[in-house]
Formats: structure tokens, C-alpha cells, sequence
């Protein structure tokens, strides 16, 4: 995530977002409206290609009926479209704590993010608008993961970078604006949106910003597993965890441990760093 002792580079102004005293780029969208009141933050993917700006100039289109306040690109970069005194069209039909019509009062960030992928007998990763990514390319990292919220599917990772942004933007505006609660969009509108995928670090960000721990929410051990220096079955043991344990996800990948391919995590648990088979993880959702 990011260093919470360091000084936060953004602060926000007139309800306009700056970076070290300089304001980011704000291209206004057309999709807003007025009558918000601020309580929390919901997440959201892109779900579309990653050329930077694309998300961006689809909020700027009328018909596009939809915005965010913010949208992070994969190198952590921001844009701002939507004052933070003004409501963004994120939600859609969406429920939370007892209300409804959450961008009556919520803010609505966007990381640029392909969504859910197949992948084919080439081995590349379809995306549902058909364009195709191969794992390991380009600075592109996949996993196979599934969730009873998202189901099963390949996903593509979420930049350190993105998530440095992320967690200084939540960061400002929770205390700006004295927020209660961050949440995924599959949280509002269950059913009808998976977004963020399941490898995005929700209930880990929920513990840095709000302290929150719910072992439920997050990914848990399925069994006693070991806990290895490296993604193979080799003489690398850290140590034991077990069974029930709450991990953080801190990355996933394909390896051939075995010949053949197959999903490993990088976590964190019980303060200590190491690889797990993805066989032995409860995603949660």
C-alpha cells in the first residue's frame, strides 16, 4: 500500500483535488448532478481496454450516462471529473446500509482494469470486449480466482502504483470529508456487478484506513498449509498456519511447480511474507 507516516502528497481545495500544491487535471464530465452528501468511498474496474485516458474520455461523452469522481490509471496517475461537492452517476442501482442509490452518497473511484477474462486454447486472455492479453506481457500479471460475489474467472492484477494512489486519495477524503466506510461496487449491487475483481486488496485497505479487521470478508485458509519461501514444493518452508487463518493477498501468479501450470499467492500472515497454492485459499465474497 503505502507509507501511512509519510507526509500525504494530495490535499483537496474548493472540493478540487491537488498534488503537491498543484491541482490535477480535471476534464469535467457532462454525467453528474447536485444534491450529495459524502459518507464513503465506492470502488470500481474500468472494465474496459487500458490505453491511458480511455476511461476518461468515455465519462467526457453525454451518453455515456455514467462518471466518477476520480479514475486511477495503471501508473498511478489521477484524473478528477467530478467536483467532490457534486454527485457522480458510478452506482447505478445499488443499495447500502439500509439505503439506496448510493451515489446520492458516496464518491465513486475507478481503477483502470480490464475485468473478468476467459482464456483460450492459445493461452491468451480474452477480455468480454475481445481484445486479448497474454499473461507475463507487458508488465501484465493474471490469476485464475473465484468468489461466490465474482465467480469464477481470470483477472488481471491491480498496479502498486494504483494502490499507493488509491490509499493516499482515500486517505485525503475521508478526512476531509469525514467518511465512514469504503466499499466494492459487487457490495452495493450484488448480482449485477463483480467490480473490483477478487484480487483486489479490499478488506486490507478497509484495515489501513478504517482499522477494520472482519476475517470473514477476506481471503481465510481452507486447510492447515505451509507457508513457503517460493512458489514450488521444494524444501522452503517458512512455517505452518492453520486452517481458518486470515491471510492478505499481496499478488498471484502461473507457476510450473509441478510441470504444469498452476495459481499461487504471495501473502502476508501472521506478520510474515510467503507462497501459498491457491488450492488451499478461500477468496471469500
Amino acid at each position: 500500500m503505502t507509507d501511512l507516516f509519510a507526509p500525504n502528497p494530495y490535499t483537496i481545495r474548493n472540493h478540487r483535488l491537488f498534488h503537491l500544491g498543484n491541482p490535477i487535471r480535471f476534464l469535467r464530465s457532462p454525467n453528474q448532478s447536485a444534491d450529495f452528501a459524502p459518507r464513503g468511498i465506492i470502488l470500481h474496474d474500468t472494465a474496459g481496454r487500458l490505453e491511458k485516458g480511455h476511461a476518461v474520455n468515455w465519462f467526457l461523452k453525454a451518453e455515456a450516462r455514467a462518471s466518477a469522481h476520480l479514475t486511477i490509471e495503471r501508473d498511478g496517475s489521477v484524473t478528477q471529473q467530478v467536483g467532490f461537492d457534486r454527485r457522480a452517476w458510478h452506482a447505478g442501482k445499488s443499495h447500502y446500509r439500509d439505503m439506496d442509490n448510493v451515489n446520492a452518497f458516496a464518491f465513486g473511484i475507478e481503477l483502470v482494469n480490464v475485468g473478468k477474462c476467459v482464456k483460450l486454447r492459445d493461452s491468451h486472455l480474452q477480455s468480454w470486449f475481445k481484445e486479448r492479453y497474454r499473461d507475463g506481457a507487458d508488465g501484465l500479471s493474471f490469476a485464475f480466482a473465484s468468489s461466490k460475489a465474482h465467480g469464477k474467472g481470470w483477472w488481471l492484477d491491480y498496479t502498486e502504483a494504483q494502490l499507493r494512489t488509491l490509499t493516499a486519495l482515500c486517505q485525503v477524503l475521508i478526512a476531509r470529508y469525514d467518511l465512514s466506510f469504503i466499499a466494492g461496487h459487487w457490495e452495493i449491487s450484488p448480482g449485477r456487478k463483480i467490480d473490483p475483481n477478487p484480487l483486489f486488496p479490499l478488506q486490507n485497505l478497509r484495515t489501513t484506513l478504517f482499522g477494520e479487521k472482519d476475517d470473514q470478508a477476506g481471503p481465510l485458509l481452507m486447510a492447515d498449509a505451509n507457508l513457503r519461501r517460493w512458489p514450488s514444493y521444494h524444501d522452503n518452508i517458512i512455517k505452518v498456519l492453520a486452517k481458518g487463518a486470515s491471510i492478505h493477498i499481496i499478488r498471484s501468479g502461473t507457476y510450473n511447480a509441478l510441470g504444469h501450470p498452476e495459481i499461487w499467492h504471495l501473502v502476508e500472515a501472521d506478520g510474515q511474507q510467503g507462497w501459498l497454492h491457491h488450492s488451499l485459499v478461500d477468496l471469500g465474497g
